[in-house]
């Protein structure tokens, strides 16, 4: 659901999409990831008896033989968007308003300081890999017992991975920058490396006993060595949105990122590119199997290739959908 709100920031309805859903099994075609399809619009008074009516159709004809063909994306692509959005409508008693028109998607974490609108601001904190913790100087965990106990104000953890302390009094900005200093941690996101910055990867091993392989504990490495590799290839500031995980369940949404390393065997992954910086388009399998050892290797063509033929402003991602996989193949013979 999208919120529509008027100039005041009343809520006047939702845009709803339906049929989105990142997981997946190695080796079966029939489990694949999918974006969502737009519904409609529906009046905010209406909104539960929409959803009720989506959940009816998903109960009445969804699969309910087969546990991997039993999710509402494998409906809705069973049967295309237009015969499941009618279906819904006979449920829901009338029919679908048209989608109100939005802005382009911008992919915003929100982190360092921002007015709130009453009055008090808040902070976005990076937390690499959503990782809460104490290690050497670098006392997150620390920070924000510190600060919450001091301030007695709330945090909150988002779907990037990242914590938004709220409610902050203006005046107690410095005091609360200088706590997070002390302690190792940088609330200027613009000192944070924009790989580091956008990156995420699931817990993996050894805490998820569906990982075939690292994720958490690997990622910033992979991080820092993308930056030394851009940085030798004369692209030293590039960045672009890469996510890893340690199965094909897709926790860290890597099927939409512009390069997403999704386990497939131990030390080795399936590499997915060619989504783009606002993660709304899925990318694409570019190969079943990489051993992480090969990165610099695997990556060094292709960059060659991106920083040669790409068009002015163009990012990784845009540029791997413009000349598609099997160009990028080509040229650097995976």
């Amino acid at each position: 659901m999208v919120i529509i709100s008027d100039d005041k920031g009343e809520v006047l309805g939702f845009n709803i999409y339906a049929g989105g859903g990142l997981g997946r099994t190695h080796n079966k075609e029939e489990t694949f990831a999918r974006i969502a399809d737009p519904i409609g619009y529906v009046p905010k008074d209406d909104i539960y008896n929409l959803v009720k009516a989506i959940v009816s159709t998903q109960r009445d004809y969804g699969d309910r033989t087969n546990r991997r063909h039993a999710r509402m994306k494998y409906l809705i692509n069973d049967w295309g968007v237009a015969k499941f959005t009618a279906k819904v409508e006979e449920y829901y008693g009338k029919t679908i308003e048209p989608l109100k028109e939005l802005p382009a998607f911008k992919y915003i974490d929100f982190l360092g300081w921002h007015e709130q609108g009453d009055g008090k601001v808040f902070l976005g904190i990076s937390v690499v890999n959503g990782r809460i913790k104490d290690e050497g100087d670098f006392k997150l965990r620390t920070a924000l017992r510190e600060i919450v106990q001091t301030y007695q104000i709330p945090m909150r953890v988002t779907p990037h991975q990242n914590v938004l302390i709220y409610d902050i009094e203006p005046a107690d900005k410095a005091a609360i920058d200088s706590i997070l200093i002390e302690n190792g941690v940088e609330p200027d996101p613009l000192k944070i490396d924009n790989l580091v910055r956008y990156s995420m990867a699931c817990p993996a091993l050894p805490t998820c006993g569906l990982a075939v392989t690292e994720s958490e504990r690997v990622a910033p490495s992979v991080n820092e060595r993308f930056r030394a590799l851009l940085t030798k290839l004369d692209l030293p500031d590039e960045q672009f949105v890469i996510r890893m995980t340690g199965c094909p369940n897709g926790c860290a949404r890597p099927y939409m990122a512009e390069v997403g390393f999704v386990g497939s065997f131990p030390e080795s992954y399936q590499v997915w590119l060619a989504g783009c910086p606002a993660q709304t388009r899925l990318a694409q399998v570019y190969t079943d199997r990489m051993h992480i050892d090969d990165l610099e290797t695997f990556f060094t063509p292709m960059f060659e290739y991106f920083k040669r033929d790409r068009k002015p402003g163009e990012g990784f991602g845009d540029f791997c959908y413009r000349v598609g996989l099997d160009s990028l193949r080509e040229v650097c013979k995976h």
